[in-house]
């Protein structure tokens, strides 16, 4: 069963959250192979605007963090159409950047996954 949990800051409007809500559940009913709508399960976790930091400083606004637990079943290819489509949906929703919205895809075949604007980001790679 898919859980998709949302962590963003508050402030947001109800419409547009419930908006995103109800069109990840069916993106993920369309894309996931072996999915239905009533299967998956998609919460939001609000922050409260004057405690979020990065590297010690005050943050003026959360980027929208999107973890994603999945089981068995589902490609790697149809896991990352599934990203790409949830930052195309809180990117049109609720007005934030692609660029902006990271992923987090747990699973229990390939690892863990991590997707920047719903591109998938490789970090076996060297630095030169």
């Amino acid at each position: 069963m898919p859980f998709i949990t949302l962590y963003m800051q508050r402030g947001c409007k109800d419409a547009d959250i419930e908006k995103s809500m109800k069109e990840i559940t069916e993106a993920g009913e369309e894309i996931l192979e072996n999915t239905l709508k009533r299967m998956i399960r998609v919460t939001v976790l609000e922050a409260d605007p004057d405690r979020v930091y990065k590297n010690g400083e005050k943050e003026e606004k959360l980027a929208p963090t999107v973890v994603f637990r999945i089981g068995p079943g589902r490609s790697a290819e149809a896991k990352d159409r599934f990203m790409k489509r949830i930052s195309e949906i809180l990117q049109t929703n609720l007005g934030c950047e692609a660029s902006q919205v990271r992923a987090y895809v747990m699973d229990n075949e390939d690892g863990h996954h991590f997707c920047i604007g719903g591109k998938h980001k490789d970090f076996g790679k060297k630095v030169k």
